[in-house]
């Protein structure tokens, strides 16, 4: 099959990255799969280095959701895409995309090939960036991203959810059919690091083998409960001082972080490593992975947090209590608590053997229902039937 997958953003991100993956196995499996991002970016050079082409929009901005003109030139882009390439599925991923994809689709008759992927809805998200943006501006986004997804339902063949979670929502507060939505959990592949990979990194950052590790991965942001983080890591470090903190990631917080790692207290055992290409590796060579978020679709650092076989503790937001199931592969702890967080972790960094067993837990969990494989398999049987050709 010729597939046309799209996303509005080539930044570095959990739905990038999760389209990569889904490109690259499909590409594998011998699919044809182009894709089109709606703005530039450093990600698009990662799926042209496994043989996937990349179409970008060169002018597309934020500002075209305001702009009819910017928006018409982005739906005719997507049109001149689609015409070049005629893919037998076209696939959205995240509300920018189902906007500008659909309208192109429908305008070219091309509707019944429209399938849409949608990570998290606003209501999922609405819990952290509240806070940051105001109620008022909030509420406009709901209203917003609320009718894009209404509206991407009803003239897209199937509405892909990635977690139970969101399927839900997507029913309960938008009142979208749920006959139309299906879930394909996100997935991911395994990696099998070299154990001297482990111990180098953890020489690189000066932490020795019997100090304990706990690893946070993602944007460092308010919505991504940074502060949280931040506040349960005082707690601890008062307590604790054998423990290292190590916070992989870069986002509007990263500088309040990095000046807070200089104070006495976290005696240098608060380290942000910024972003950084061997994630998986550092993750790897940790004791327990945290995961704070205020709002959270299903986190693909969660998905490699139980690949590796490690024990988690996250807040209970959106499709994470799918995946930390509470005292079998780790802890759940309300969002905005740093106090419970902090004792979460305690618990955890207390007791070896309950970390052990955590951790195959979500090995076992992730083989089971993650892997990418049946990721991949579940989309191919989607556009099969939608395609009407057989995987």
């Amino acid at each position: 099959m010729k597939i046309l997958q799209v996303i509005a953003n080539a930044e570095y991100g959990g739905l990038p990255v999760h389209t990569l993956t889904l490109s690259r196995c499909l590409a594998a499996r011998g699919h044809e799969v182009c894709l089109l991002s709606l703005c530039d970016g450093p990600v698009l050079a990662d799926f042209e280095a496994v043989g996937i082409p990349t179409r970008a929009t060169p002018f597309l901005e934020l500002k075209a959701q305001r702009n009819i003109f910017l928006a018409w030139r982005a739906i005719r882009y997507v049109q001149r895409t689609i015409d070049s390439f005629q893919p037998d599925i076209i696939h959205s991923h995240g509300p920018r995309a189902h906007f500008f994809t659909v309208l192109a689709a429908v305008s070219m008759k091309r509707r019944n090939q429209m399938v849409a992927s949608v990570h998290g809805s606003w209501r999922q998200f609405s819990g952290g960036h509240e806070e940051e943006m105001g109620a008022v501006v909030s509420l406009m986004k709901k209203v917003q991203y609320g009718g894009i997804d209404r509206l991407t339902a009803s003239l897209s063949q199937k509405i892909v959810a990635v977690c139970d979670a969101t399927r839900d929502e997507l029913i309960k507060t938008l009142r979208i059919n749920g006959n139309k939505i299906i879930v394909v959990p996100n997935g991911i592949e395994d990696c099998d690091l070299d154990k001297n990979i482990i111990e180098d990194i953890r020489m690189d950052f000066g932490i020795s083998e019997t100090d304990k590790v706990v690893i946070c991965v993602g944007r460092i942001a308010f919505h991504k409960g940074s502060q949280d983080l931040l506040d349960a890591i005082d707690i601890i470090a008062g307590q604790d001082q054998t423990t290292y903190f190590l916070v992989v990631g870069e986002g509007p917080m990263e500088a309040e972080l990095r000046r807070r790692a200089q104070d006495v207290k976290f005696g240098g055992r608060l380290l942000v490593a910024g972003r950084r290409n061997d994630a998986l590796g550092i993750m790897a060579a940790s004791d327990l992975v945290v995961l704070p978020s205020l709002s959270e679709g299903l986190p693909l650092t969660l998905l490699e947090a139980a690949m590796l076989g490690k024990p988690m503790v996250a807040t209970e937001v959106g499709g994470v209590r799918e995946i930390v199931i509470q005292d079998r592969t780790g802890l759940l702890v309300r969002p905005h608590d740093p106090k419970g967080l902090a004792n979460a972790i305690q618990q955890l960094l207390g007791d070896k053997k309950r970390r052990r067993i955590m951790g195959v837990a979500a090995r076992e969990l992730w083989e089971r229902k993650y892997r990418a494989d049946l990721m991949v398999s579940r989309m191919e049987e989607l556009y099969g039937a939608i395609a009407g050709k057989k995987p």
